[in-house]
């Protein structure tokens, strides 16, 4: 019998309410262990998303005088390697594309969310990433091994 997978998950919300809401979703999973780390500010969130240590990052929308798209838009351009997932009180199509913009991992509204959506969500972004990061290291090796095989015997045939 194998166990469930632990996922570490960094959650950045400014409101302990929806804190405790998203720890009970978390604990009612049964797929797959949780391990979640609660920050409540955009730059202790933002700092904790560089740190490249969860699986996974969650991110509400509204942070004090930042949002969350802002703050998906700046871990990606400083190097987060986890996916991330905005959460938000009410759905806007506006808010939406813009953290499909940012390089949010997807949307989440908070008042509809379910376990199993929950589960599903974080499941799949996971995985795009992880199929996103297999892809590009064949990309990379197919290239070095292209290169190598215009190199044949120390003569670089591209010059012919």
């Amino acid at each position: 019998m194998t166990s469930a997978p632990l996922i570490k998950v960094l959650m950045i919300e400014d409101d302990e309410d929806d804190f405790i809401l998203a720890r009970d979703l978390f604990r009612a999973i049964k797929s797959s262990y949780f391990e979640v780390d609660w920050v409540r500010t955009f730059d202790a969130g933002l700092q904790a998303a560089l740190a490249n240590r969860h699986d996974i990052c969650l991110v509400d929308y509204r942070l004090g005088a930042h949002n969350g798209v802002e703050l998906v838009q700046a871990a990606m351009t400083g190097g987060c390697q986890s996916p991330m997932i905005l959460l938000t009180g009410m759905g806007e199509h506006t808010v939406d594309v813009a953290a499909m913009r940012a390089g949010a991992a997807d949307y989440l509204i908070k008042g509809k969310l379910e376990a199993g959506e929950l589960e599903r969500t974080i499941r799949y972004a996971i995985e795009r990433k992880r199929a996103a990061a297999l892809a590009a290291f064949e990309q990379a090796r197919l290239a070095a091994f292209g290169a190598e095989a215009l190199e044949v015997d120390g003569h670089d045939r591209r010059k012919d």
